[in-house]
């Protein structure tokens, strides 16, 4: 008597299915890696003294627009304004100009009056954080909310202009 062995075989079809099957199951049990990033704020500056570097033209001006707009400049308006800066020998007019050409665009961000004069302190504080990436003295800050208090004449345009006309805003 001879015995035959009988083994069920799969068609190949279907091996290939099951193992494509378990792949993709083994595969999808898998936990994503969650990376988290923490940014940690930091003050720029503790005082005036420590800026030593000039900024360059193209860091002032692009800077300068970044502050008032929010936003960055064209590359097209930069290589306008860095030409005629280039071109003028007093580079403090040209300066002088260009602040007072973008605090007078309707587009720069600047707070009104009243907001200004509803909260003088933290007009400040903000002020000098945007300008000049760092928090006032003591000194400093008494002195502009004092001036402002006093004097109702005082707009954030007229603020605004002196803080960025000043030589520690070339600076960073």
């Amino acid at each position: 008597m001879t015995t035959t062995n009988k083994t069920a075989s799969l068609p190949a079809k279907t091996v290939i299915l099951l193992a494509a099957f378990f792949l993709l199951a083994a595969s999808a049990c898998n936990k994503d890696q969650r990376v988290t990033y923490e940014v940690q704020t930091k003050e720029l500056y503790q005082s005036a003294a420590q800026k030593q570097t000039l900024k360059t033209t193209i860091q002032f001006v692009s800077i300068a627009y970044s502050d008032l707009y929010n936003s960055s400049i064209t590359s097209d308006q930069l290589n306008k304004l860095d030409l005629a800066y280039q071109a003028m020998g007093d580079k403090k007019i040209i300066e002088d100009m260009i602040i007072k050409n973008f605090l007078n665009q309707a587009s720069s961000i600047i707070p009104t009056n009243t907001i200004m004069r509803n909260d003088v302190a933290a007009f400040v504080q903000n002020t000098y954080l945007r300008f000049y990436n760092r928090k006032p003295n003591e000194f400093e800050a008494w002195k502009m909310k004092d001036m402002i208090e006093k004097n109702t004449d005082i707009t954030p345009k007229m603020v605004y202009y002196t803080l960025m006309t000043s030589n520690e805003y070339r600076y960073y």
